[in-house]
């Protein structure tokens, strides 16, 4: 009789170990699940919602979250009455799971142009199906019972080690590449008309891609604030960094043609950009205002201070209505060209005096020209001087 107690105590022990053993890696998936698609994928998840409901749908990452892990939760639930697993793997049946993961936030580029073809749309299946007749078919040829003794210390070891490993498996496998994220952001945020935001995102970043670029160039035109803004962020691509690669594998949710349709017209057939820029803002309507500061963007971004100071007269820009990198480059070509009938207004000496202190440490002695390039840019790097002088 005594024995039989025994036993019953090992059996509720075991049961009880097992459940809190579940418990447990339900709890940990459950809080990588949240904190994996809200704060490292939301970004995707929001883009693969535009791109399957095309842009009709409002999104909200949170309900969103909500949704994809209770269905994950009942997919391992469905799936682990075939495979039955306990005991020190009871966290493997979280695997379909986790490649349900991967499946949402693994997209890349062609996220907008190619979702049908998506690898993980059929992969994710096949590699769950594998799965569950692998271990259904160890199960019966080694007779493995439904309830296994498991001691709770051993046990909490070898489910959290195993969370832990398909947790890093996940985030290997989904999408870790941060400018594509961060040019996600940034057109979620145009999107929303919120410019100022966008022109935020890796706002203190050296590095920026062609499309990270345009984008930015976009909201602060939108904003109407590219003479305040277009230093700030490094500009590596001269006239070629307003619009966005031809080439669709390296561009998202916009395109050229997003650019195109802000400014009003697409250039003809054959017609270069500077010139299809020059065309619209030379016409009369204050509807292309926009392809103006297009225009004389792309002059500075191509070191042309000629063909900007012809396009401050030819525009009839007075000298105190010059925003701060517009007024830079003027006052290096009135630098240049003394004799230029240009009137800048010098009650605001900010700009004045940084062209002098400018010229004054560019007098130092520098142990070469690339030491020259970087102490210049430690203090000038977010200005149109330093880039008209050493951005190659």
């Amino acid at each position: 009789m005594h024995w039989l107690n025994n036993n019953n105590n090992y059996r509720r022990n075991d049961k009880t170990a097992a459940r809190f053993i579940n418990i447990v890696c339900g709890v940990l998936f459950i809080v990588f699940s949240t904190v994996y698609l809200i704060y490292f994928q939301n970004d995707l998840i929001e883009a693969v919602h535009c791109s399957i409901s095309k842009g009709n749908k409002d999104f909200n990452i949170i309900p969103a979250t909500i949704i994809i892990i209770t269905i994950l939760l009942i997919m391992r639930w469905g799936l682990n009455l075939l495979m039955k697993l306990r005991g020190n793997l009871s966290a493997l049946a979280y695997l379909p799971s986790f490649l349900g993961l991967v499946t949402m936030t693994a997209f890349g580029r062609d996220l907008y142009t190619d979702c049908n073809s998506y690898i993980w749309w059929w992969l994710m299946p096949l590699l769950t199906v594998a799965f569950v007749i692998v271990v259904v078919a160890i199960r019966k040829a080694m007779r493995i019972k439904d309830q296994t003794a498991v001691e709770l210390t051993n046990g909490l070891i070898w489910n959290i080690t195993l969370m832990l490993i398909m947790s890093i498996g996940t985030v290997c496998l989904g999408n870790t590449d941060r400018y594509m994220h961060n040019e996600l952001r940034m057109e979620n945020l145009i999107a929303k008309d919120n410019n100022a935001e966008a022109l935020k995102v890796a706002g203190k970043s050296l590095k920026a891609t062609r499309t990270m670029t345009a984008l930015r160039m976009l909201a602060m035109t939108k904003e109407e604030d590219t003479g305040e803004m277009l230093f700030k962020f490094p500009q590596y691509y001269k006239e070629n960094g307003l619009f966005f690669d031809d080439d669709p594998t390296k561009t998202l949710r916009y395109t050229n043609d997003s650019i195109y349709s802000f400014l009003g017209e697409r250039p003809m057939p054959g017609e270069r950009k500077m010139d299809y820029l020059k065309r619209l803002a030379y016409r009369g309507d204050t509807c292309y205002y926009k392809a103006r500061l297009y225009y004389m963007a792309g002059l500075m971004l191509e070191k042309d201070i000629d063909g900007y100071a012809k396009a401050l007269k030819d525009f009839d820009i007075k000298g105190d209505s010059l925003k701060r990198y517009f007024k830079e480059a003027a006052l290096m070509y009135k630098e240049k060209y003394p004799q230029w009938n240009f009137e800048i207004d010098d009650k605001d000496s900010v700009c004045h005096k940084m062209l002098e202190r400018y010229r004054y440490r560019q007098k130092d002695f520098y142990k070469s020209k690339d030491e020259e390039r970087n102490r210049m840019r430690m203090e000038f790097g977010d200005t149109f001087l330093w880039y008209y002088d050493y951005q190659e």
